[in-house]
């Protein structure tokens, strides 16, 4: 059980939803904005009254009672923990008097709630029937998301009648209300294709240019890709009567979401593994409006590398929290994974961290390809697949990475080279990996397979290095 020793400044931001919901607590700390600070005997609980802009002072709480603190207050916000639950830690950090006092009647009868709960789990009196599939919703959505389908392919037939040069301000505007109607057809990758494609073939209607000209037109046959595979999909489902969720890519990319459960139905699951993360990074996602907290992991293990997603879209990005980079091992003792092939997401919820040794890194290297065709060859048949994501991130060995006076870098492994290129997701790590790249005497980069078909060639895109004793991000 933890207790108010737990509290660090460390701590603390690892709950505070973003930076912003950390600064506004330090400032009602430092303006002295609780009038009353108490705590327990035991010190398991803090809490307190502070100014708020309401006509009552707002009641904030950490209980330390249970395996995880518990942040309770009387203000509206949805963020957990709000501001002022981080307030009244950062009072107690700064060493601010806390008067003695019982446990408020509230929290008390809060409390009692989760040990009844707690008890009966253990007990195994508490054994929730699993709640039924509903068929007939998942038959109407299908048949709405189809529905849906047909509107997209009006579009994408009008746009190639009318050509890719004619999307004006105009068409634009008449375009993109098309498009934002299919947020009423349970259509979200289709819908975000659309936007993505409207912005490129409004670049090309102004400024023509042949190598943006190049992204629209591939834009373009993604989409009409991912609405003929959508249909097929949708088709099969509703003549086979078969309409729940399956261990296909499809469901999530029609807007589908799926729980912890239902992947663990379908065996995508694994038991006890260790991973470490290789990269992280924060994608802006303007298409889907929303910002992902992205890291790569690597199984230590089997030498898979998966992918986690933290999606915080725009409109609600405040009231969830972010993730950050992680430099620990991770013992995770269910791992599920969602559909897909290689780079998977995942997702866990709880893990044991420990501190990398140089037998891990060790672990890390000895799972990088050792052969540059052999990681090109995996990446085609993933980027083969027009839904897949637009690189493919691999970990292999070098022998020398050399950089030319133009800046042009090169990794060689063996026999075999491979060009250095940048990446949107991963701004300037090709140029920073310059900077250290002639203290580096091998070990295996981690990085995005990248094919440009105007060039007919790959590239890679690095994200990190790792050596015989560490990651280095880039």
């Amino acid at each position: 059980m933890a207790g108010v020793n737990s509290i660090t400044e460390d701590f603390i931001r690892s709950f505070a939803a973003n930076t912003a919901a950390s600064n506004n607590a330090k400032k009602i700390s430092n303006s002295g904005g609780f009038r009353k600070l108490c705590k327990t005997s035991d010190e398991t609980l803090i809490f307190g009254d502070c100014y708020g802009s309401g006509s009552k002072p707002y009641n904030a709480s950490v209980d330390f009672s249970g395996n995880e603190a518990v942040f309770r207050c009387s203000c509206p916000s949805r963020q957990i923990p709000c501001k002022h639950c981080l307030a009244i830690m950062y009072d107690w950090l700064a060493g601010k008097e806390f008067t003695v006092e019982e446990v408020p009647e509230d929290v008390a009868r809060k409390r009692e709630k989760i040990e009844k709960r707690a008890e009966k789990a253990a007990s195994g009196e508490e054994k929730k029937t699993p709640k039924k599939p509903n068929k007939s919703a998942a038959e109407k959505k299908l048949k709405k998301q189809r529905e849906g389908l047909e509107l997209a392919e009006s579009f994408v037939k009008d746009i190639l009648d009318r050509g890719i040069c004619s999307v004006n301000r105009t068409a634009y505007m008449q375009y993109n209300s098309l498009a934002k109607q299919l947020g009423d057809y349970y259509l979200p990758e289709p819908q975000a294709l659309m936007y993505e494609f409207l912005e490129e073939a409004q670049k090309v209607s102004e400024e023509p240019d042949e190598k943006e000209k190049n992204k629209a037109v591939a834009l373009c046959v993604r989409l009409y890709s991912a609405i003929k595979k959508s249909r097929n999909y949708i088709d099969q489902k509703l003549e086979s009567g078969e309409v729940l969720p399956e261990d296909s890519i499809l469901y999530e990319e029609m807007g589908g979401v799926w729980k912890l459960t239902q992947l663990k139905e379908l065996g995508l699951y694994r038991e006890n593994v260790s991973m470490i993360q290789l990269a992280f990074t924060v994608i802006n996602d303007e298409a889907h409006k929303s910002e992902i907290d992205t890291g790569y992991w690597l199984d230590l293990e089997t030498g898979d590398i998966f992918r986690t997603e933290n999606i915080r879209p725009y409109r609600a990005a405040k009231y969830i929290r972010s993730e950050d980079a992680s430099f620990d091992i991770c013992d995770i003792k269910e791992l599920y994974l969602y559909p897909g092939s290689m780079n998977r997401r995942v997702r866990w919820e709880t893990a044991e961290s420990s501190e990398p040794s140089v037998n891990d890194y060790a672990k890390v290297l000895s799972k990088a390809e050792t052969s540059i065709s052999s990681a090109v060859k995996a990446a085609k048949n993933e980027l083969k697949n027009t839904l897949s994501r637009p690189y493919a991130a691999v970990l292999i060995k070098f022998d020398s990475i050399e950089y030319a006076d133009d800046g042009h870098g090169v990794l060689r492994c063996g026999d075999e080279t491979i060009a250095l290129s940048e990446c949107t997701d991963f701004p300037s790590a090709s140029q920073t990996l310059k900077m250290v790249a002639g203290d580096l005497s091998g070990g295996a980069v981690f990085g995005g397979l990248i094919y440009v078909p105007d060039e007919h060639r790959f590239y890679l895109c690095p994200f990190s290095v790792v050596t015989e004793n560490d990651i280095i991000r880039l």
